[in-house]
C-alpha cells in the first residue's frame, strides 16, 4: 500500500488543478522558501481528516482555499483527493485503488468522499484506522514527532508503538463500546424512570382512556345526531325555502290582484272623478237654470199679481157686464115680447086682410095707413132689434174678452202651478244633487280611504316581498356558506384521513411496522389514532404524551419482540412501543430482556 497520487485544486496556493504521483520507494519534493512544499503535506494530512486549523497553519478553516492574488480571483472551494494503491489488501476494502477526497466550500460546508461517494468523516477515520496513515498517524513525522520517539518518556513512545503494533483500533472500539454501555445504562435508568413514571400515570390514563372511550361513543353519538340534526335542519330548511317560495309566489300573485285592485280603483276613482266634475258642471247649470227660473218665476209672480188686479177688474168689469147683461135681456125679452105682439098682430092683421080683402079696397087707406104705421114699426122694430144685436155681439165680444181672460189667468194659473211644479222639481233635484253631491263625496272619502289603505296594503306587502326576499338571499348565502364550510371540511377530513392513510409525520420505523400486514393485524394503532380526550382532560393528556403520540400501542410482549426482530432485520430504524395491558412481573420480563438484549449487542460490538 503506498500514495500513488496526490491531486489539488484551490488549497492555499494552488489556485490551478495539480496532480502529483509518487512512485515506490523514496520521493522527495524540493524547492526554495514559499514555493509551496509544506502546504503538500498540509493538503495530505488535511485530506485524511484533520480538524485543527492550528495544525495547518490557519486561523479557521475556510482559510485554506485559495485567497486570491492581484491578478486572478479568489476561489470558493478547495479539493485535495488521495490515490492510494491497495493491491496487497491492507485497507479493509475490495477496491485495488482508493481514492478519498475532501471538499471545503466558503459558507463552511464540507464534503467527504470515497472513490467520489459522499461518506462520513468517520468512514475514512476507521478506513485508514492501525494502517499508519492518519491525522495523528506516523506516516507523517514532524518534528515534534521526533522529539516523541527519542523522548525519555514511555508513554509517548507507547502511543508511537500502539499505532504501529494496530492497537489503537481496538482501544477506540474499546472506548466507543464503554461509552455506549454509560448510554445503554443512561436508557436503562431512564426506561426505569419512564417505567416509574408510567406506572404513576397508567391508572389515571386508563381513566382517562375510559373517559376517552366514553368520550368517543358519546362523540360518535352526537356527530350522528348533528348528523341528524343537520338533515332535519336541511330538511326544514328546504321546506321553508319551498314555503317561502311558494308565499313568495301567493304575495306576487297577491301583488298583481292588488295592483289589478288599485289600477280598478284608480280607474273607478277617475270616473267619478270625471262624474264629479259632470255632476258640479250640471250643479252649476242647474244653480243657473234656477236662477233663471227663479227670475221667471218672479216675473211670472209678478204677472200673476198684475193678471190677478186685471182680474178683479175684469171680475168687476164681468159683474156689471152680468147686469147689463141681465137689463139687456130683460129688455131683449121685452122686445121679443113686443116683436111677438106685434108678429101676432101681424098675424091678426094678415087674417083681417085675407078676411076683409073684401074690404081692402074700402079700408085701403086705413089699410095703407097701418101698413106705414106697420113699416115704421117694423123700422123700429129693426132698429131696436139691430141695437139689440149690436148689444147680444157686444156682450159675445165681452164673454169671449172674458172667456179669454179667464182662459189667460187658467193658462197663467197652469204656467204658475208648472213653475211650481218645475221649482219644487227642481228643488228635489237640487236636493237629490246635493244629496247626490254629498254620495259622491262619501264616495270619494271612502275611495280615498280605500286607496289609501290599498296603497298601506301595497306598500306592506312591498315591504314583507323586500323581507321575504332579504331572508330568502339571506337563506341562500347561509346555504352557499353552509356548503362551503361542509366542503371545506370534507376536504380537511380527507386530506387528514390521506395523512392517517399514509402515516405521515411518522419515522420510518413505526410506519414500516404498520404497513407490515402479518405484523400489524389485530388492534396495532398509533397512540395519536386512538381518539380525541375532553375539554377537560385534553392539556393533561397533551403533556403526558406530547413526545409519544407517535408511538405503537402493542398489547403482548411477543408484539413487541417480533416488531423489534422485524425492524432490526430489515434495518428500519427505531420505533417506540406502548404496552396497553402488562402486568406487574412482565413488566420485569420485559426491562429484563431490554437489558440483556442490549448487553448482548454490545458484547456483539466490542467483539
Amino acid at each position: 500500500m503506498y500514495l500513488s497520487k496526490l491531486e489539488i485544486l484551490g488549497f492555499k496556493s494552488f489556485a490551478q488543478r495539480t496532480q502529483v504521483h509518487f512512485n515506490q520507494g523514496v520521493t522527495s519534493i524540493v524547492g526554495p522558501n514559499g514555493c509551496g512544499k509544506t502546504n503538500i503535506v498540509d493538503a495530505i494530512r488535511w485530506a485524511l481528516g484533520e480538524q485543527r486549523s492550528s495544525a495547518l497553519r490557519s486561523d479557521k478553516m475556510e482559510n485554506v482555499i485559495f485567497n486570491g492574488t492581484s491578478g486572478r480571483k479568489p476561489m470558493g472551494m478547495a479539493e485535495v483527493s488521495l490515490t492510494i494503491e491497495n493491491s496487497k489488501g491492507i485497507l479493509p476494502t475490495e477496491y485495488s485503488e482508493v481514492t478519498i477526497s475532501r471538499r471545503i466550500f466558503r459558507s463552511g460546508e464540507s464534503e467527504y468522499l470515497l472513490n467520489k461517494n459522499i461518506c462520513r468523516l468517520k468512514d475514512i477515520t476507521n478506513l485508514f484506522m492501525d494502517t499508519g496513515m492518519g491525522t495523528n498517524a506516523y506516516s507523517v513525522i514532524e518534528l515534534k514527532m521526533v522529539e516523541t520517539i527519542l523522548s525519555n518518556k514511555a508513554d509517548e513512545r507507547r502511543n508511537m508503538f500502539e499505532e504501529a503494533a494496530g492497537v489503537n483500533k481496538y482501544k477506540l472500539r474499546r472506548r466507543l463500546a464503554l461509552r455506549k454501555l454509560d448510554e445503554v445504562k443512561a436508557d436503562l435508568t431512564r426506561v426505569n424512570d419512564i417505567v416509574t413514571e408510567v406506572e404513576r400515570s397508567v391508572s389515571s390514563l386508563e381513566r382517562q382512556a375510559k373517559k376517552a372511550d366514553k368520550y368517543n361513543k358519546i362523540s360518535s353519538t352526537l356527530r350522528e345526531l348533528e348528523l341528524d340534526l343537520a338533515e332535519r335542519e336541511l330538511a326544514l330548511f328546504n321546506l321553508q325555502r319551498k314555503e317561502a317560495k311558494e308565499r313568495k309566489e301567493e304575495n306576487f300573485q297577491k301583488r298583481l290582484s292588488i295592483e289589478s285592485a288599485v289600477n280598478k280603483l284608480e280607474d273607478e276613482l277617475r270616473i267619478i272623478k270625471q262624474k264629479l266634475n259632470e255632476t258640479e258642471a250640471e250643479l252649476k247649470q242647474k244653480r243657473s237654470e234656477v236662477l233663471v227660473n227663479t227670475e221667471k218665476v218672479y216675473n211670472v209672480q209678478r204677472h200673476l199679481s198684475v193678471a190677478e188686479e186685471r182680474r178683479k177688474s175684469l171680475d168687476k168689469n164681468i159683474h156689471r157686464f152680468k147686469q147689463e147683461l141681465e137689463e139687456l135681456n130683460a129688455q131683449l125679452a121685452e122686445s121679443f115680447g113686443l116683436i111677438e105682439d106685434s108678429r101676432l098682430n101681424t098675424n091678426d092683421i094678415a087674417v083681417n086682410i085675407e078676411s076683409k080683402e073684401k074690404e081692402k079696397e074700402a079700408t085701403e087707406n086705413k089699410a095703407e095707413e097701418l101698413k106705414i104705421n106697420l113699416e115704421n114699426k117694423q123700422a123700429a122694430l129693426k132698429t131696436h132689434t139691430d141695437s139689440l144685436l149690436e148689444r147680444f155681439k157686444d156682450i159675445t165680444n165681452k164673454e169671449n174678452e172674458v172667456s179669454n181672460l179667464q182662459k189667460a189667468i187658467n193658462f197663467r194659473n197652469q204656467t204658475i202651478s208648472k213653475l211650481n211644479d218645475r221649482i219644487q222639481s227642481l228643488t228635489s233635484n237640487i236636493a237629490k244633487t246635493v244629496g247626490f253631491i254629498e254620495e259622491l263625496g262619501q264616495e270619494k272619502e271612502a275611495a280615498e280611504l280605500k286607496f289609501a289603505s290599498a296603497e298601506a296594503l301595497y306598500a306592506a306587502k312591498q315591504k314583507e316581498k323586500e323581507e321575504f326576499e332579504k331572508e330568502l338571499n339571506r337563506l341562500r348565502s347561509k346555504e352557499l356558506e353552509d356548503k362551503s364550510i361542509i366542503s371545506s371540511i370534507k376536504d380537511k377530513i380527507e386530506f387528514i384521513q390521506g395523512l392517517i392513510d399514509n402515516l405521515e409525520g411518522v419515522s420510518k420505523g413505526v410506519k414500516a411496522l404498520l404497513e407490515d400486514s402479518s405484523w400489524a393485524s389485530g388492534d396495532k394503532t398509533l397512540l395519536a389514532h386512538i381518539g380525541n380526550s375532553a375539554d377537560e382532560f385534553r392539556f393533561a393528556v397533551e403533556a403526558a404524551l406530547r413526545n409519544n403520540l407517535n408511538n405503537i400501542l402493542i398489547e403482548t410482549l411477543d408484539d413487541l419482540k417480533s416488531g423489534i426482530e422485524y425492524l432490526r432485520n430489515n434495518n428500519f430504524g427505531k420505533a417506540a412501543f406502548y404496552l396497553t395491558a402488562v402486568k406487574e412481573e412482565k413488566k420485569k420480563g420485559l426491562l429484563n430482556w431490554l437489558q440483556q438484549r442490549t448487553l448482548s449487542k454490545k458484547i456483539k460490538a466490542v467483539q
